[in-house]
């Protein structure tokens, strides 16, 4: 079943919304500025080095009435595959007599293709867990029956098992078609459980050990329309985090095509979405709409009562920016005589772009997975200037910038919590144990020192997360920040391997000036070449 990759909302069984709803992924000239680019960068894509052997994958394919000449193509992109170990598991959920026959012909063509007929329509959930049920391969790759994949897209996923054989979950980049041109890439960040969380990171192509599907109980028909994201959810919560691998390729291609689609439909399946997310959360936190993208999804984390106290650490402390929604804070011009449980570093000049950025930041904070929560921090005139921060061998840090304020950013960066690598002390909020327990941030990273406290933290397992819901914008304009050359030596001596490949970001992408683009040149991962 298919989840938009952009967006929290999800679709009904065979459905798809192609039309209207894509504006909330592709408004936007960050969105734009990456789809402009992609024509030329596909001309040089190369699939680079896959492996000829590996376990067997197997391909679960539930079918129900798709149109015939996409149906011939979507089982051709399985049996076109440079990969040879796998097996076509096709569940028929009672389709038309001419649909069953063109699924019997192909498998009377190629043994390597399974079939099981469902004797009344079950919906998307129960046949893809009949299509498991006959499934005999370690892995299984989930297919619609009118998409395509790429031709070496299961020789990547064997790649990638056989540099790391533990993995439990792999996804990857994904890209749409409309009238048969390749256009809107997905290029997706590393591994993001935050991301995952506003909206269906894995998607297009979602792979899964086999085993583990079975533990948790394949996919569940009472989330309809969002059963996949469903399962995303719930496998990642049973394995850690190092079994989840991003390969930076666009290997599946997701087809558009004009359907009718009614919004009763589309608001029951952004609810069974929010339902899977308020299992998935439990009390820890509240799923909801997104404020600006409806379709995706905004978590509530809980705070507990009464309020913990929070030490606003800015230079002048009685400019501190308030949040009427959060009364229970204090401001101190210095870290050694706060008394809150959490500390809030805020630079001088900020002012609230929106109430409740003190409630967002401590329900982010309080996380005991997370270490550093930071916000959303706007120049005066409204253009963005702090979005979390991308590590970079050169630069040490990057950051998006934008110039429309209602810019979602590519594919949602602007308007979703996610995590990140770093936040910038511009807003950074930290649990004060946390901050005095790492020694809070070294002189020796200078400028970068907010940076270097996250990758130390990082170091004992705890990650970063950018959140849009805690918003402020600086009083005035601010002057550029002058480069620190002492600092930056000092970061590259002490993390160079760790800002040459930022765990959270897509080596097909970089950033230029604030903007992000395409790289000129297609990275692929160390793998095997093929066997002769």
């Amino acid at each position: 079943m298919t989840v938009l990759p952009s967006m929290g909302g999800v679709l009904p069984p065979y459905l798809r919304v192609r039309l209207g709803a894509l504006r909330y992924s592709w408004r936007g000239r960050q969105s734009a500025h990456v789809e402009r680019a992609y024509p030329a960068w596909l001309r040089h894509e190369t699939p680079g080095f896959c492996v000829a052997d590996g376990p067997l994958i197997s391909v679960l394919l539930p079918v129900h009435n798709p149109p015939a000449g996409l149906l011939r193509a979507a089982l051709a992109s399985v049996a076109g595959q440079t990969y040879t170990n796998w097996e076509l598991c096709v569940a028929d959920d009672a389709s038309a007599p001419e649909v069953a026959a063109l699924v019997a012909q192909h498998a009377a063509a190629d043994p390597r293709i399974r079939v099981v007929r469902l004797p009344k329509n079950t919906g998307i959930a129960a046949a893809t867990n009949a299509a498991l049920g006959i499934a005999t391969g370690a892995f299984v790759a989930l297919l619609d029956h009118d998409d395509l994949l790429a031709p070496h897209a299961l020789a990547r996923v064997a790649g990638a098992l056989a540099d790391s054989p533990d993995l439990g979950m792999i996804f990857s980049d994904e890209d749409q078609l409309i009238g048969g041109r390749r256009c809107r890439p997905y290029f997706k960040p590393g591994w993001n459980p935050d991301l995952l969380l506003g909206q269906n990171l894995v998607s297009h192509l979602g792979i899964y050990r086999r085993s583990l599907l079975e533990k948790i109980g394949g996919l569940r028909a009472g989330f309809d329309g969002s059963q996949d994201y469903d399962l995303a959810l719930r496998a990642a919560a049973a394995i850690p985090a190092d079994r989840i691998r991003h390969i930076p390729e666009i290997l599946y291609h997701w087809r558009q095509h004009p359907k009718a689609f009614s919004s009763r439909k589309l608001d029951a399946c952004r609810a069974s979405a929010l339902a899977a997310l308020a299992e998935r959360l439990g009390p820890a936190g509240h799923p909801e709409p997104a404020p600006d993208q409806p379709l995706w999804t905004r978590i509530a984390f809980a705070i507990p009562t009464p309020p913990p106290l929070l030490s606003l650490i800015v230079r002048e402390p009685a400019e501190a920016p308030s949040d009427p929604l959060y009364p229970s804070a204090e401001a101190v011009a210095d870290a050694s005589s706060a008394r809150g449980q959490i500390l809030v570093f805020l630079a001088p000049g900020l002012v609230p772009a929106a109430p409740g950025w003190l409630r967002e930041l401590a329900g982010q904070a309080l996380r005991p997975e997370i270490a550093c929560a930071g916000g959303r921090v706007d120049q005066p005139n409204l253009c963005v200037a702090e979005a979390g921060s991308t590590l970079d061998p050169d630069a040490i840090v990057q950051t998006l910038s934008a110039a429309d304020p209602d810019d979602p950013g590519y594919l949602g960066q602007y308007q979703l919590a996610r995590s990140v690598s770093a936040v910038s002390r511009i807003c950074l909020a930290i649990r004060a144990d946390l901050f005095r327990a790492a020694g809070g941030f070294d002189p020796r990273a200078g400028a970068y020192a907010d940076a270097d406290l996250c990758l130390r933290l990082a170091e004992q397992g705890l990650r970063c997360v950018w959140t849009p819901h805690a918003r402020l914008r600086y009083r005035n304009t601010i002057a550029p920040v002058r480069p620190d050359a002492a600092g930056a030596a000092y970061m590259r001596q002490r993390w160079g391997k760790t800002l040459a490949h930022d765990p959270y970001a897509n080596p097909n992408l970089v950033i230029r000036a604030g903007t992000l683009g395409l790289a000129d040149r297609q990275p692929h991962p160390p793998q095997r070449p093929a066997t002769p």
